[in-house]
């Protein structure tokens, strides 16, 4: 019987003293005190009531040179990924672009200068039409033409201008 009330005595020391030595280990971890050692002091005031106000004004500007650079980092993604996606114009590219502008310039050209030239097929109204009159046929006649016609020419005119670099 004493033997195991001596046996069951160690076990219990050595869990407390384990338990003591986390529970110190924990507190130097935390910087706590053990509240039976901590002293009453009136005058304490916690570090938060004093501002340093030069440390704060570098963290600001800290802060705000970070933003600006990361602000700078999304507009150079930003331009890398439209510069990736947009990828480069080939020679086929602008080739079929350039014969896709000439081909809608003459498609136009022709069909006006059919209506206004050609005579001989419209018989009598252009005998009797003036300039507008025959631009007015030709809209009336082949309005889906002449619409796709601008459209390219005019898509063409802005990516034109779109891609340059205007001087101030």
């Amino acid at each position: 019987m004493i033997d195991i009330a001596f046996k069951i005595t160690i076990v219990l020391a050595v869990v407390w003293l384990l338990l003591s030595l986390v529970a110190w280990w924990r507190r130097r971890a935390y910087n706590l005190t053990v509240a039976s050692t901590a002293k009453r002091n009136k005058k304490a005031q916690p570090d938060f009531l004093n501002v340093d106000k030069k440390a704060r004004d570098a963290a600001i500007k800290r802060g705000e040179a970070h933003e600006e650079m990361l602000e700078d980092r999304e507009r150079e993604e930003e331009i890398a990924a439209m510069k990736a996606a947009k990828g480069p114009i080939t020679w086929a590219k602008r080739i079929s672009s350039a014969a896709s502008l000439i081909m809608s310039i003459f498609t136009l050209g022709t069909g006006i200068s059919g209506v206004v030239l050609n005579v001989g097929r419209m018989g009598d109204y252009l005998k009797e039409g003036t300039s507008g009159g025959r631009l007015q046929y030709l809209l009336q006649e082949h309005t889906i033409g002449v619409i796709v016609a601008l459209v390219i020419i005019v898509i063409h005119i802005y990516f034109y201008f779109s891609k340059k670099k205007w001087e101030a």
